[in-house]
């Protein structure tokens, strides 16, 4: 299992971050610029390109 986050409006980060550590399930956090993620091993950054939805549709095309 793999947890994806389109981080570009998502409001409970955090929340999942800790549920992520809790359980080791790897998250990619999706979005459509630099955004910070913790520097661990579970997570990983995607930035994808700047059109509407982008982060949205990668994400489909993934899941």
């Amino acid at each position: 299992m793999m947890i994806f986050v389109d981080a570009d409006a998502c409001p409970v980060k955090e929340e999942i971050y800790r549920v992520a550590r809790r359980t080791g399930t790897p998250v990619k956090v999706v979005a459509n610029s630099y955004f910070r993620v913790p520097p661990e091993p579970l997570f990983e950054q995607v930035v994808v390109g700047d059109g509407f939805d982008a982060a949205d549709d990668w994400i489909a095309e993934r899941a």
